[in-house]
């Protein structure tokens, strides 16, 4: 950006001038001869005092700057919007990078109450500047590991200027209830494949089949004079337990995954053109999500701040076969997570197979061992026997 100025020079006579200018070496970039007495021309900068110089009977008049010259003129003549610009931006972003609200989506005061404490812990609340996602991150592992007995999954996801939380309760084993007086029972129909009876009598036995609600170690023993003997049964029964699943699974999979990297952008938007304040290179592959801080609603204009995660994007084609495979893995990995008393899956039997174009479907039939413990109240004569264990 080279610094010239368009000058005007009036005078007697401009030739005689020109001479001046030729005898001074001072080079001339571009001349126009208006007339006789005046004429205009574009020279460096840096000539304009050797310019003046020869101004005692001629008149010099700057009508233009080029290159930084004309910036710097811009600038100053601009300066008060240019500062106010600025300052406006600077307060936008600041107010676009602070956490105004915390909405933990759970309806347990209890579990509300104590998250809240947890992220009072590590600064992330109300009026603080936002955390980075791997200071987030970090955060949302450090507080399951520390409530493990009471959190199964949490997340913190930034909206705008505010954190979502969302989690899940982990459940808690329901204390077996126990009854003065009860019987072990089947908690659903199976084939039974052990009997563990540490009081009682069984009345089942091995690799027979039974069925919800039959009892199989008994809390109620009849003695052979025909009258009965009433003790808290106690025992764990195994069975095989038969489940029909139906599972998919694509022939194409494609997962993305977050890397941790991000980068916040201030972006004008005008006439659909985007304009970013300050240049920075874009991830090859990324997540964008937006929050417009102003927006017109008579002309295309707003301004948007924006977040660009960078991802990795994992791409898999499978064959059928070992789409399938995958469709059984995923069927028995849901199954034992949704039922804790599944010990083992024993075997699992395709039933139909069916190809979609993008996709597997199998129906199965899937073999688990599993507990099937249950125990129910005996009701008794108040006149019986009683055997206290």
């Amino acid at each position: 950006m080279n610094n010239y100025i368009l000058v005007k020079v009036v005078g007697k006579n401009v030739n005689n001038y020109l001479k001046w200018l030729l005898k001074n070496k001072i080079n001339i970039i571009h001349l126009d001869i208006i007339k006789h007495n005046e004429l205009n021309l574009i020279v460096d900068y840096k000539y304009y005092k050797s310019l003046k110089k020869y101004s005692k009977t001629y008149k010099i008049t700057i009508l233009k700057k080029y290159g930084r010259l004309r910036l710097f003129d811009t600038i100053k003549n601009n300066i008060v919007i240019i500062i106010s610009l600025m300052l406006s931006i600077i307060f936008l972003y600041l107010l676009s990078n602070i956490i105004f609200s915390i909405d933990i989506m759970y309806n347990d005061k209890e579990i509300v109450d104590m998250i809240n404490k947890e992220l009072i812990k590590y600064d992330i609340k109300k009026y603080r500047f936002k955390k980075s996602y791997a200071y987030l991150n970090k955060v949302k592992l450090q507080i399951l590991k520390d409530n493990k007995d009471s959190l199964e999954w949490l997340e913190i996801e930034e909206s705008g200027t505010k954190y979502i939380i969302k989690l899940v309760e982990r459940k808690k084993e329901s204390k077996i209830k126990e009854y003065m007086y009860q019987s072990i029972v089947a908690r659903k129909a199976a084939t039974i494949v052990d009997i563990k009876a540490y009081t009682g009598e069984k009345t089942k036995q091995i690799n027979e089949y039974v069925k919800k609600g039959d009892v199989i170690i008994s809390g109620v023993l009849t003695k052979p004079d025909g009258t009965n003997l009433y003790m808290r049964a106690k025992g764990i029964v195994t069975a095989e337990v038969w489940y029909k699943v139906t599972a998919e699974y694509p022939l194409f999979y494609q997962e993305e995954k977050v890397t941790g990297r991000s980068k916040n952008v201030i972006s004008i938007y005008f006439l659909n053109r985007e304009i970013p304040l300050f240049p920075y290179k874009k991830y090859k592959k990324f997540r964008k999500l937006s929050h417009i801080i102003i927006e017109d609603n008579f002309i295309p204009f707003k301004i948007s701040k924006e977040k660009f995660y960078e991802v990795n994007i994992k791409e898999d084609i499978y064959t059928s076969e070992e789409a399938t495979e995958k469709a059984i893995e995923e069927a028995v990995k849901k199954m034992q997570i949704q039922n804790n008393k599944i010990i083992k899956i024993n075997q699992t039997l395709i039933l139909k197979k069916e190809n979609l174009n993008s996709k597997i479907k199998v129906n199965l039939f899937i073999s688990a061992i599993e507990d099937i413990t249950e125990i129910s109240e005996v009701k008794y004569d108040e006149n019986a026997e009683i055997v206290e264990n």
